[in-house]
C-alpha cells in the first residue's frame, strides 16, 4: 500500500523561504575566507551551509512535485496557513518571551527569570502555582549559583 503524503498549508511558501535563507548563510559563511582549504576558519560553516542549501533545494523540488499532483481544490486559505504555521498558543509563547526580554532591563534577570520561569510553567500547565513557583525559584538559584561563583559572571 503506498501512501502519498499531502503538502500541508503554507509548506510550499516556507521551503521557499527556507531555501533563501539557505542561500544567505551559503553566502555568509563564503565571506568568512573563501574556500582555501579543508581546515580554514570558514570550512566548517560553508559546509555545513552547502549541506542545507542542498537539503533545501532537494524539498523545493519535491514539493514542486507534490504540489504538481495535487489537485487545484487542495489550495489553502491565508487563514489556515496562518493558524497552521503560528498556533495560538506559539504566539502567546512568544509575546512572554518578548515580555521577559523587555523585563530583562528594569528588574534584572534574576526577578525576571522567575516571573518568566513561574508565568511559562503556569500557561504550559506544567505544573501547578506552588510547584511552578518553588521550580523557577530553584532554577534562579541553580543559575545564579553557577554564573556567579563557577563562572564567575556578573548578571544583571
Amino acid at each position: 500500500m503506498k501512501v502519498t503524503r499531502k503538502l500541508h498549508p503554507g509548506e510550499v511558501t516556507t521551503v521557499w523561504l527556507l531555501l533563501v535563507f539557505s542561500l544567505f548563510v551559503l553566502y555568509q559563511a563564503y565571506r568568512i575566507t573563501g574556500f582555501s582549504g579543508l581546515s580554514s576558519a570558514g570550512a566548517f560553516p560553508l559546509a555545513a551551509a552547502f549541506i542545507m542549501s542542498a537539503t533545501a533545494l532537494y524539498l523545493v523540488f519535491d514539493n514542486l512535485r507534490l504540489a504538481h499532483r495535487q489537485s487545484a481544490d487542495d489550495h489553502h486559505p491565508a487563514w489556515l496557513v496562518i493558524n497552521e504555521l503560528m498556533p495560538l498558543r506559539i504566539v502567546l509563547f512568544t509575546a512572554l518571551i518578548v515580555a521577559y526580554m523587555l523585563l530583562l532591563q528594569p528588574l534584572g534577570f534574576l526577578f525576571s527569570t522567575f516571573l518568566f520561569l513561574c508565568s511559562g510553567f503556569i500557561y504550559l500547565r506544567g505544573s501547578t502555582p506552588l510547584r511552578s513557583v518553588l521550580i523557577a525559584a530553584v532554577a534562579v538559584a541553580v543559575i545564579y549559583g553557577l554564573f556567579h561563583y563557577l563562572f564567575r559572571v556578573v548578571l544583571p
